[in-house]
């Protein structure tokens, strides 16, 4: 049993993506970008609109404030900052999803923040401390097991993930030692085929805690 999820409301202003919502149709839980990298209100407002239309788990999809460089580019912010930019894009889509009676499951970092999260020990602990400030209940995820661990130990919840592409499959995940709490699609194609091998299960982080 695995979570599949993936990426949404990742335009801003006239350049939109909505091929997004094709891949989300076979998830089961969503990552909606911010505001910071991408994501407007009303691109967030239509993920949200498809996630309680179809019954998927929301999470937010967070970054550096880094528009113009899609939160690709690493930026040198004091814990101060960087809990402040959790915090502040946290908070907004947690309101938000309240107007849809949603509730905010996860948190998934983009870009350079993600690479952050993933190998540094102090900006993850800078970060879970931010996000068990708005939620004790929301799970980080992350792609490194090591730092799951490290992540818990804050008293934080939290998901490994692994990234799905053209040479994996369902049954080399169930035969892996390692295996993944979420399995994370970028593309159409990918998502399909993984989908006719094992259809997800909706997982709501918050209260099936056993299956995180």
């Amino acid at each position: 049993m695995y979570d599949f999820n993936c990426d949404v409301a990742q335009g801003y202003g006239i350049y939109k993506n909505d091929s997004e919502l094709e891949i989300a149709k076979y998830a089961s839980s969503i990552n909606i970008a911010a505001g910071f990298h991408a994501g407007d209100p009303l691109s967030i407002h239509g993920a949200l609109k498809f996630a309680s239309s179809n019954n998927i788990a929301p999470g937010a999809h967070i970054g550096y404030p880094d528009i113009q460089g899609f939160g690709k580019r690493n930026m040198d912010l004091s814990d101060e900052e960087l809990s402040a930019v959790v915090i502040y894009q946290l908070s907004a889509l947690i309101v938000y999803a309240k107007t849809f009676d949603l509730e905010i499951e996860q948190v998934r970092f983009h870009g350079a923040l993600k690479d952050k999260i993933n190998t540094d020990e102090h900006a993850a602990s800078v970060i879970s401390e931010a996000v068990k400030k708005v939620s004790p209940w929301l799970n980080i995820i992350v792609q490194n097991n090591d730092m799951k661990n490290f992540i818990q130990s804050f008293g934080v919840k939290s998901a490994y993930e692994i990234e799905f592409n053209s040479q994996s499959s369902i049954k080399e995940i169930d035969e892996s030692e390692l295996k993944p709490d979420t399995i994370h699609f970028k593309t159409l194609e990918d998502i399909k085929r993984a989908y006719d091998e094992l259809k997800p299960t909706p997982i709501n982080y918050n209260r099936v805690q056993k299956q995180i």
